[in-house]
């Protein structure tokens, strides 16, 4: 799977959630299972299965298209993938923030933070804020102290292009750079991830196959193949 908030193909898209009352019909969940979890071009599962899922909670406020989300997601992870006596092998977010549009202007705000039971020092918490027009889109991404490494900071500007293909196929690219001294304290100064893939509903699931790559190279990702390209396949359901 990879990470798309920007989590995945197969995760749920954030919508919206805050209020005096919570409706049920508000809520949604979502399960998934893929042959990888790839975040921002790199696996975080050793190239291996992974299952996620989550629950998020959407408001709208009535007011020039405002909602208002909030929701959590998790997936496992590969126990030696932040290395040294930290060894969690689960990661789990919760996020919250604002979206709407104006025309065919639309823009989105949140805060997600990355809870990672057993390996408490790599928490990380980001901000970032987006918009979109027609099928293109632009985000930043913003991290104070990214996963653990005592205060150095990351950033990220992604693009993104959805596309509505015949037949009920959906595809999606995107292309992003990575930078900051939190990102060099792993890999390097700056790297570039990109994605494209398709998705298409069938036998009652949403079905993803997706690419991935990145210009790290195998030195720089610890001598290990999780930065390299990688196609992933994945079956997700939406309640």
């Amino acid at each position: 799977m990879t990470k798309k908030f920007t989590k995945t193909l197969v995760a749920a898209v954030l919508a919206s959630g805050a209020g005096t009352a919570v409706a049920l019909d508000d809520i949604s969940a979502n399960v998934a299972l893929g042959t990888d979890y790839i975040f921002r071009g790199v696996s975080q599962t050793d190239s291996g299965p992974a299952i996620s899922g989550g629950f998020d909670w959407a408001y709208d406020t009535g007011w020039n298209g405002l909602s208002l989300y909030a929701g959590t997601w998790g997936s496992n992870i590969d126990p030696q993938f932040f290395g040294g006596d930290s060894k969690p092998s689960m990661e789990l977010d919760g996020y919250l923030g604002l979206s709407g549009s104006l025309g065919e202007i639309g823009y989105d705000v949140g805060w997600l933070r990355y809870f990672y039971p057993g390996g408490g020092f790599n928490d990380t918490s980001e901000w970032h804020i987006g918009g979109s027009w027609r099928w293109f889109g632009a985000t930043y991404y913003y991290s104070k102290d990214w996963f653990g490494t005592g205060g150095d900071s990351a950033s990220r500007i992604e693009g993104s292009f959805d596309y509505e293909l015949p037949y009920g196929i959906a595809l999606t690219a995107s292309v992003a750079n990575n930078y900051g001294d939190g990102i060099e304290d792993f890999f390097v100064d700056s790297y570039v991830d990109w994605l494209v893939g398709v998705s298409k509903p069938w036998l009652g699931v949403d079905w993803a196959f997706t690419y991935t790559d990145t210009n790290i190279s195998q030195s720089d990702c610890g001598g290990q193949s999780l930065c390299d390209s990688a196609f992933n396949v994945s079956v997700s359901k939406s309640f």
